[in-house]
């Protein structure tokens, strides 16, 4: 699906529950700085810029998470310095955040830092009672055995990847999903780019089809509008343009948000031999 405008009364009061997607500014910042309370003022959200789609998408990925119940194993690819990770773990679930923590030389010829203080991911841990793990490295190097996870998030990151690191996440994503685990996406859709327009790749990304991005991951959709993600036959460039005014549009660059889950294939059963 497309985030909409409209959020639902729920997400609404869980944002503010959570001071998402921004944080809370700090009037004593030169006091209290970057002491525990100073960092629990703040909020989890604070310590990484958002565009405003994450209103819905950081609400979005929590509840599907949360409605999946009992302390839960997740993965998150590319969570960065992000709020949700720290979210999560204080409840009780086992997050890992796989992230290298480098600016990619395309990146920083942008303008952006991706780069991650490994110190100051610990700091945040311990502020926000919070033990997040975090793997400074990409999820091919970092060790993860089959089955390790139940869960796997990515919020609005894939699309920043180059090619080599999405080719890295598509080959392990199956595989580190248990029987019966999903995996939980957001991805931007970029307005000033294919196929809305004749760019292919501004400054933030470029936009990813998402049947693509499955198929190669071996996962199939779960949950989402096949008309409203970018890749399946179904979608319709100018249904969305039609729609913009029902859609949530980042104020930070001119974006959608296509929220979707997807699953491994189920595991085939006993082979059963035919009868004469």
């Amino acid at each position: 699906m497309l985030a909409p405008r409209q959020l639902p009364e729920r997400y609404v009061a869980w944002n503010q529950g959570h001071q998402a997607p921004n944080g809370r500014e700090l009037r004593f910042g030169r006091i209290l700085g970057r002491t525990r309370a100073g960092v629990r003022w703040r909020g989890p959200f604070y310590w990484q810029a958002n565009n405003s789609t994450r209103l819905f998408e950081f609400p979005w990925m929590y509840e599907q998470v949360a409605s999946r119940g009992r302390p839960l194993r997740v993965l998150e690819i590319g969570g960065g310095l992000s709020g949700l990770q720290f979210v999560l773990a204080s409840e009780g679930h086992h997050v890992t955040n796989v992230d290298p923590g480098v600016t990619p030389p395309e990146a920083a010829r942008s303008g952006f830092d991706f780069s991650i203080s490994a110190a100051r991911h610990r700091q945040l841990c311990r502020a926000l009672n919070a033990p997040v793990q975090l793997a400074s490295t990409t999820i091919g190097d970092a060790g993860f055995q089959d089955h390790s996870f139940d869960i796997l998030i990515s919020v609005s990151a894939l699309e920043h990847f180059t090619d080599e690191a999405l080719d890295e996440v598509v080959q392990h994503t199956a595989r580190i999903l248990r029987p019966g685990g999903s995996a939980l996406f957001t991805v931007d859709l970029f307005l000033d780019l294919m196929p809305f327009t004749s760019s292919t790749e501004n400054r933030f990304g470029r936009n990813l089809s998402i049947r693509a991005l499955l198929d190669r991951s071996g996962l199939r959709l779960e949950e989402g509008r096949r008309e409203e993600l970018y890749g399946f036959a179904e979608f319709d460039p100018d249904r969305v343009q039609r729609n913009l005014s029902s859609l949530l549009i980042g104020d930070g660059y001119p974006s959608l948000a296509q929220c979707f889950t997807a699953a491994p294939p189920p595991p085939a059963g006993p082979r059963v031999a035919g009868g004469s």
